[in-house]
């Protein structure tokens, strides 16, 4: 891991198969009444299933499992308070991410808003995301009935966060306390999906690949993946994936976050680009929906949080996009410079264990540990910054900025036992 870091309905594909019958079937026929009628049913029933997976007329989606959800939600990450989730409700909101990782989210807090906001459980969905360092059969169902709980006696939409741990995430001990891997949990998923606990199962931060292998492991298919798409990320592949296994796709960071957290500056809402067809944020969140994803915006901001709300107005889409300007936008997919990544080794020449944090936005995050003449390697990017203590010690004693070079190493050596290099 990095640091931090449309598809056919069951009904769809029945009126598609109707109409390859040959012509005289869908024609009515004079004086006959009714063929006629028919034919009138057919067309409006055509109509409205067009309608219902239009991103432009329709403000919800529904999952290959029938389960309809709304297209845009309010992202709780940046441990959002009980007061922006029932801010969001208020403004109109009918969808709240969540999670248990209690690194950046905080899932009681959802729940609180979502009560306060007096608004009907049933008329909202929940999407909450399991910890990988809680992965294994019996520890994940533990969870699902926790968060089942926590909102009501169950949740919609509940996906695995990441497929696997590492130091950073899970701790350094992770190997020796996480129960099982990701079949495990899937699995526990699929029985909290049987008895009704959760409406529907996915995973977040995967690729094409892993959703290939998941499709070919599951009992019971995913019906929503979760990954980072922005008009320079567009995660192109894993949506044509999604698309093909008829899985649902929601994108996370639309508003450029993830650039952000990699110490650039934002590229989506200052684009010149964007700036072209209206205000950035609601272009990009918008041609993000046009190409068929949900959108989970966080935002701090009230008039921010109303605008995102505002997004459908009496069901429409408020920002037309023509097809000249959505492929305008698809075109900035890839065009930064990617070579901002990096990989940094930080080798220990102390005489004691070395922890290493990861200095982000929202505070220091342990990424790993070095015992005495051992090195830890870290794919991060240019910008980063990272810091070094000691396990007896609170203080960082050192702080390392990451450079421009594709492959950087730094000589950590506490002040204790010498200068650091």
């Amino acid at each position: 891991p990095r640091y931090p870091n449309a598809a056919t309905t069951p009904s769809t594909r029945l009126i598609t198969r109707v109409s390859h019958a040959p012509a005289a079937l869908l024609t009515p026929t004079t004086g006959c009444a009714s063929m006629r009628n028919l034919w009138l049913i057919f067309m409006t029933t055509q109509a409205a299933l067009q309608q219902e997976d239009d991103p432009r007329a329709s403000p919800t989606i529904k999952l290959s499992n029938g389960v309809v959800m709304p297209r845009v939600g309010y992202g709780c990450a940046g441990k959002a308070s009980a007061r922006y989730v029932e801010r969001a409700l208020r403004e109109g909101v009918r969808l709240i991410d969540t999670a248990q990782a209690d690194e950046w989210y905080d899932e009681a807090a959802a729940a609180d808003g979502l009560r306060a906001s007096g608004v009907s459980r049933d008329d909202v969905t929940v999407v909450t995301k399991l910890h990988p360092k809680n992965h294994g059969a019996t520890t994940a169902r533990r969870l699902i009935d926790e968060s089942a709980q926590r909102f009501g006696g169950y949740v919609d939409v509940f996906l695995q966060h990441y497929l696997a741990c590492w130091d950073g995430l899970c701790g350094k001990n992770w190997r020796n306390t996480v129960e099982g891997d990701w079949r495990d949990s899937w699995r526990a998923m699929e029985a909290a999906y049987d008895e009704g606990l959760v409406k529907a199962i996915g995973v977040s931060n995967v690729g094409p690949r892993e959703v290939d292998e998941l499709v070919k492991f599951a009992r019971i298919k995913p019906h929503v993946v979760q990954a980072w798409m922005d008009p320079f990320h567009a995660s192109v592949e894993l949506r044509k994936t999604c698309e093909k296994h008829n899985i649902r796709f929601m994108a996370y960071s639309t508003l450029g976050t993830q650039w952000s957290m990699q110490g650039r500056a934002n590229p989506v809402l200052s684009s010149s680009k964007l700036r072209e067809f209206g205000d950035p944020a609601r272009v990009a969140l918008s041609w993000a929906l046009l190409r068929n994803a949900v959108v989970i915006p966080r935002s701090f901001s009230n008039e921010r949080i109303a605008a995102n709300a505002r997004l459908y107005d009496g069901g429409v889409l408020t920002v037309g996009l023509d097809a000249a300007a959505l492929e305008a936008i698809d075109a900035l997919d890839g065009t930064l410079d990617q070579s901002d990544d990096v990989q940094a080794v930080f080798a220990n020449d102390g005489d004691e264990n070395v922890v290493l944090l990861w200095k982000g936005p929202d505070g220091d995050v342990e990424v790993g540990s070095a015992a005495p003449g051992a090195s830890v390697e870290i794919s991060t990017y240019r910008g980063h910054e990272f810091a070094a203590k000691l396990h007896r010690h609170e203080e960082a004693f050192a702080t390392y900025q990451i450079g421009a070079a594709r492959r950087q190493t730094f000589r950590v050596r506490d002040p204790e036992a010498g200068p650091d290099l």
